[in-house]
């Protein structure tokens, strides 16, 4: 199995899994902080990053990926949490769709949710304001930087669900898998265990 393949077969893993089997692994430091939730509940998203770094409001750095972005990448904002005004709106995420792009996750604002949610493209966020963003000509793409508390790094693999983001790079990709496995299969048993007393006692 390459690493690849092991991180694709964790998309539909609950985040919760994947992000308990980084603790164990030793990582504590791979699930972004709680503000980075989806616009959506049912959204999903799982692929490997293209990196931005965005100053606050700075939607240039948006632009920009929307030209570099590859499909089936996931486009990762490092907005520094800033939410006084967007960095991405309803018609980025049309054209990141166009491109692609398997999702945003974006440590800053957004807005023109009904239509983004229609869409159906993932879409994650910091938080939401009707703010406009400013055109100021900053940014960069396809460098390390730190996002909700987390360092990502050009082609890590980033996954989100109604739960928030985690991050593996590709080289824990297939340990972190195992480890997701192992949780998941000991958590059913549990469970399947204690939903046989509750039906007992009915």
């Amino acid at each position: 199995m390459t690493a690849e393949d092991a991180a694709r077969e964790m998309a539909g893993m609950s985040t919760a899994a994947i992000s308990d089997a980084l603790f164990r692994m030793g990582h504590k430091n791979r699930t972004m902080r709680a503000r980075i939730k989806p616009v959506d509940p049912e959204m999903r998203l799982c692929g490997p990053a293209l990196t931005v770094h965005a100053y606050p409001g700075g939607t240039h750095a948006c632009s920009l990926a929307l030209k570099a972005v590859r499909r089936g990448e996931v486009i990762v904002i490092d907005g520094g949490g800033f939410t006084d005004v967007i960095l991405w709106g309803e018609i980025f995420s049309h054209m990141a769709a166009v491109a692609g792009c398997a999702g945003a996750v974006i440590d800053g604002a957004v807005r023109d949710i009904d239509g983004v949610v229609e869409l159906g493209f993932p879409l994650f966020a910091a938080g939401i304001s009707p703010a406009a963003g400013t055109g100021d000509k900053l940014g960069e793409i396809r460098i390390p930087i730190s996002c909700a508390g987390v360092v990502v790094s050009p082609g890590d693999w980033v996954y989100g669900d109604r739960l928030g983001v985690v991050v593996v790079p590709p080289d824990l990709a297939e340990e972190t898998l195992e480890w997701s496995r192992q949780i998941i299969d000991k958590e059913q048993a549990l469970l399947a265990e204690l939903r046989a007393k509750l039906e007992e006692r009915a």
